[in-house]
């Protein structure tokens, strides 16, 4: 029986200071996202201790109050009893660079984490299920089941135009429309055209590098011309100004830089054009001045950036993949704790754009499954029957990759499973470096999406995957079991918080 938020959401609002005082909430995967006027009326111990609530976090500006995998249901009777305005800015006032950067991100991308994740879920199940013979990739089902698998992909930058704009408080329909021009069939057939354009060589040496080379249009220009091959691929300008062709299917930064100064824009127009004609040309104003711009400059921008922040981890990723391993296996759970965990996703992300797989998440698969690991050893360990009953169900979800009740629940609580649990992700992740293992789409790392890891002809780097996180696992339940723990009695009954409220 599911969690019954009503009373709880009514002892969350009164906690935080009540109604006056939220500017704005949202959430993310598993946390209540609050920005407060005055977070010296928080009642942050007493708020510990709502049923359904596993901690109280402060970053980044946010009061975050840790629900785990209810946290939709409990959102949805939270905001039933906060007045705040639908398209209200929900940034964090008066906070550091980073943690706006990761308020930004995080409010971005986690409402629709979990349908891109499915998408990713139901691409490793195509894989499988062709690799084992059980469906032929030439019948109509999985010719379906495919564009279906890659339709989150390939429209990303309208989800992320889409909660940009409620997070910029920007018109939700304008920044729609724009990333759809950048996705459109017009401009992706030009896109192509380019492409075939740059690869029409006779040398097969020279079209593979012009292959690897097509994200970027005037590096394989360059390769042509060095080649002596013709290149007589269409030109495309802006009023003389030249336009790069670059994809923007699965695109993220130049997405998020496009809409942030589209509400300046806005903005703009709301303030200076007359009523009578302002909410007719604002849209149009916004829309003929930032598709073209985009193109012109925030695509090429935001790739770059993207590119600077992805390379970062992949410079440390060629040195030695069994060290980064290692660094990621160790820090994921701590990075998680202090809630920045959430600047990797734009790398992840593009890195299934530009190079069709990830490694980091194949890294951090080791850190959750390890974290889980450590739970189960304290329920094998402990003696007290609350914390076994706190420790199995939390353990249980950690698996399924909500590794929040095992991380706030258990292992900080009890200190020493925490440090098991990120020794034993270290070394698991340092096998999934070691075998080169990848995600082939996105997802958030657990024993329901397996799949996601499989690719037919990669069989290597599947099974050296399942070995890291089979090691992850079970180091962080042996070495949890080896170190031990000190209980202590009196602490409040956490299994408590988890039994479902009376209707």
């Amino acid at each position: 029986m599911a969690l019954n938020f009503a009373e709880s959401a009514v002892e969350i609002v009164k906690l935080v200071g009540g109604n006056d005082n939220v500017i704005n909430i949202t959430h993310c995967a598993t946390r209540l996202r609050f920005i407060l006027k005055d977070g010296g009326k928080v009642n942050k111990e007493q708020l510990k201790r709502v049923k359904g609530v596993i901690t109280v976090i402060e970053a980044g500006g946010q009061l975050q109050v840790v629900i785990g995998n209810h946290v939709d249901a409990a959102y949805q009777e939270v905001i039933k009893l906060v007045s705040v305005e639908e398209n209200a800015a929900i940034s964090a006032p008066d906070v550091g660079i980073v943690s706006r950067l990761m308020d930004i991100i995080s409010s971005i991308f986690a409402p629709f984490l979990y349908p891109l994740a499915a998408c990713g879920i139901l691409q490793g199940l195509l894989s499988l299920v062709t690799a084992l013979g059980w469906m032929d990739q030439a019948s109509g089902a999985y010719r379906i089941l495919n564009f279906v698998s890659w339709t989150g992909f390939t429209f990303l930058p309208v989800l992320v135009a889409f909660t940009a704009a409620k997070k910029f408080n920007v018109n939700p329909f304008t920044a729609v429309i724009a990333a759809c021009a950048l996705v459109s069939p017009d401009y992706m057939n030009m896109l192509t055209a380019n492409k075939i354009m740059l690869a029409n060589s006779a040398d097969p040496a020279l079209q593979l590098l012009m292959k690897e080379a097509v994200s970027n249009p005037e590096t394989a220009r360059i390769l042509a011309e060095v080649a002596g091959v013709p290149v007589n691929a269409p030109a495309l300008d802006f009023f003389g100004l030249p336009v790069k062709y670059l994809s923007y299917t699965a695109s993220v930064i130049p997405i998020i830089l496009m809409v942030w100064i589209m509400s300046y824009i806005q903005h703009f127009c709301e303030r200076a054009l007359p009523l009578v004609i302002r909410n007719l040309f604002t849209p149009m104003i916004c829309l003929a001045i930032m598709v073209p711009l985009t193109l012109l400059a925030f695509g090429p921008t935001g790739n770059a950036i993207g590119g600077a922040i992805g390379g970062i981890y992949n410079t440390l990723y060629d040195l030695s993949p069994v060290v980064a391993g290692f660094v990621v296996g160790a820090l994921w759970m701590p990075l998680v704790t202090l809630g920045v965990h959430w600047g990797i996703t734009p790398v992840t992300v593009g890195n299934y754009a530009t190079l069709g797989y990830d490694t980091f998440t194949a890294l951090q698969a080791s850190a959750v499954f390890a974290m889980a690991g450590a739970t189960f050893g304290v329920w094998l360990k402990s003696k007290d029957q609350e914390m076994k009953r706190v420790s199995l169900s939390a353990g249980l979800t950690a698996l399924f990759g909500i590794s929040e009740p095992a991380l706030y629940g258990v292992a900080l609580r009890l200190k020493k499973p925490m440090l098991c649990g990120c020794l034993a992700g270290a070394i698991g992740g340092s096998v999934a470096g070691f075998f080169n293992a990848v995600s082939w789409s996105y997802c958030l790392p657990g024993i329901a999406v397996l799949p996601v890891f499989f690719k037919q002809g990669h069989m290597p780097q599947f099974i050296g995957f399942l070995l890291s996180v089979s090691i992850a696992f079970v180091l962080g339940a042996a070495l949890t079991w080896v170190v031990g723990f000190s209980e202590r009695p009196g602490t409040p009954d956490q299994a408590e918080k988890f039994k479902p409220a009376s209707a």
